[in-house]
């Protein structure tokens, strides 16, 4: 097993809650009663690590958020709530809402040459990440050739579960060494992995993980044997562990610490969030790992993108919850 015994594992960084608190009630100081929290949650920890004073950080973080809502305008695929999370990743970065927007135009066109099909809000942060990954360099037709070659390996093997909502994982596989081939044939083999030796329901959230988890180099079967554990792991610490949260189970499996070390982190973050009232525990437990993984990266700059790609993910994933929420409730009006 690669996780680390207790012996070998290396201290962990500074506890970011007093951090993650402050900015957050930088950031909630003006809402109102209906106003959405969980883009507030996830942009105060994109925050965490941003120097400075945490009013000045909630100011600058509001000018870049109506400025992209100026630039979208109303007919936009992208949510507030991302919206939100991409004008925290601009503060994060020193990036500014005109010349990041300018950006996604430039490289939409790039991608309709490749013969991507639009992919709306699924698109931006596609063009976010693969910024990230680039390290700030300009995004050219052979990134977006790769990028598209890398999602056609996904459509190969799943055709019925890949779609513009994977465009943002294949961004982030740009950089990875290899042929697109290769790839996606590592991707479906620690799918299938995933599937057999942990018992992962086969759908969207497991391909999702299985993207992420190619990031970590590491074999299929290596793979699966830490998820297994950290799945049964937090179940016995009275976890609920089920296909939305099998990418924070993801992200938890790059890091060479105690398994134990691991699960308390992540189930005090969840506690110390429940006790006060931030959101339902299951909500908090996804929150919880994006503090946990800020904790146990620290300074780490190989890993910090993927930090960026997990909260965006996360983002992804509640936006089509709420979609599936929305169309639920037409059809039942509908049907009435």
């Amino acid at each position: 097993m690669a996780f680390r015994d207790q012996h070998e594992a290396p201290a962990l960084s500074d506890d970011p809650f007093d951090r993650f608190q402050a900015l957050f009630a930088e950031l909630d100081r003006s809402s109102g009663l209906l106003t959405d929290r969980v883009p507030l949650r996830l942009a105060a920890i994109n925050l965490v690590t941003v120097p400075g004073d945490a009013a000045a950080l909630a100011a600058q973080f509001y000018a870049h958020d109506a400025a992209l809502a100026r630039r979208l305008g109303w007919l936009t695929t992208t949510d507030p709530s991302v919206r939100r999370v991409i004008a925290a990743h601009l503060v994060k970065y020193g990036d500014q809402p005109d010349a990041f927007l300018d950006e996604v135009d430039r490289v939409a066109a790039l991608f309709r040459a490749a013969g991507l099909r639009r992919g709306g809000v699924h698109e931006t942060l596609a063009v976010l990440l693969l910024r990230r990954a680039l390290g700030g360099a300009a995004i050219d037709s052979d990134h977006v050739a790769r990028l598209a070659a890398i999602y056609a390996e996904m459509k190969r093997h799943h055709w019925w579960l890949t779609g513009p909502e994977d465009l943002p994982a294949c961004a982030i596989l740009v950089t990875r060494p290899g042929a697109p081939t290769d790839i996606g044939d590592g991707i479906e083999a620690i799918y299938q992995a995933l599937h057999r030796d942990a018992g992962l329901w086969r759908g969207d959230p497991l391909q999702t993980a299985a993207n992420v988890l190619y990031l970590s180099g590491l074999g299929p079967d290596e793979v699966a044997a830490r998820f297994t554990v950290l799945v049964r792991e937090f179940r016995q610490a009275g976890a609920t562990i089920g296909q939305g949260e099998y990418d924070d189970l993801a992200i938890l499996c790059f890091f060479a610490l105690p398994v134990a070390r691991i699960v308390a982190t992540v189930i005090g973050y969840r506690d110390r969030l429940t006790a006060g009232k931030w959101f339902v525990a299951r909500t908090n437990f996804s929150l919880a790992t994006n503090l946990a993984f800020v904790r146990m990266v620290g300074q780490d700059g190989a890993l910090g993108p993927l930090a960026d790609a997990k909260l965006l993910l996360d983002m992804q994933a509640i936006v089509a919850a709420r979609m599936a929420a929305v169309a639920g409730t037409t059809a039942a009006t509908a049907a009435s």
